[in-house]
């Protein structure tokens, strides 16, 4: 056990951090693809293990680069991976790819609802999302995404005339943010 124990501060960091890294990175560029960010998911599965990620990288680097004197690039792995997954997310390429995909399906469900089309008609997947209610207030239609947020109703807004000055009816505390064209993301209390 003693000679396992030395040996295990003489390796560089290795696959099973990185695999940690690779998974905890990958569960917040999912949380990230959602309308409104999955505040319940970066903090349950993002936020601390990238502490304990953080702090494990550190003693085992440091252990290793004191004892060994060497240089490996297995201490760059998990770096690279955090970096390239912070940068996805500043430049918000989980939404917008997730969105690209999806966008066509969502303007032919608007058409759908304005012609008449039942709600119960929409419970379900549209694009690359679930969506378990529709609502309209005249031209704006807002579908309501699964698991998009925590405990308010968050989703996909069509706003052909762009943000009401009034927020519509459609929950308490509505705020929407521009996607892109007549597309917003919303946030509705309940």
């Amino acid at each position: 056990m003693r000679q396992w124990w030395a040996t295990f501060w003489d390796r560089p960091p290795g696959w099973s951090l990185l695999a940690t890294t690779a998974l905890v990175c990958g569960a917040a560029l999912w949380a990230f693809s959602f309308p409104t960010p999955n505040s319940w998911i970066l903090i349950l599965f993002c936020l601390w293990p990238t502490v304990l990620i953080a702090v494990c990288w550190t003693v085992k680097t440091t252990t290793f680069l004191v004892r060994r004197n060497a240089w490996s690039n297995w201490i760059l792995a998990a770096p690279l991976v955090a970096l390239t997954s912070a940068t996805l997310l500043v430049f918000d390429v989980p939404l917008q790819a997730r969105w690209q995909l999806s966008q066509s399906d969502f303007a032919a469900a608007v058409e759908e609802v304005r012609s008449g089309a039942d709600r119960a008609d929409f419970d379900g997947r549209i694009g690359g999302y679930d969506v378990r209610d529709v609502r309209r207030h005249g031209d704006n239609v807002y579908f309501v995404v699964t698991d998009s947020g925590f405990l308010d109703d968050d989703g996909v807004a069509y706003l052909p005339d762009g943000e009401p000055t009034t927020p519509d009816p459609v929950g308490e505390g509505v705020q929407v943010w521009h996607l892109r064209g007549p597309w917003y993301s919303f946030s509705a209390g309940w």
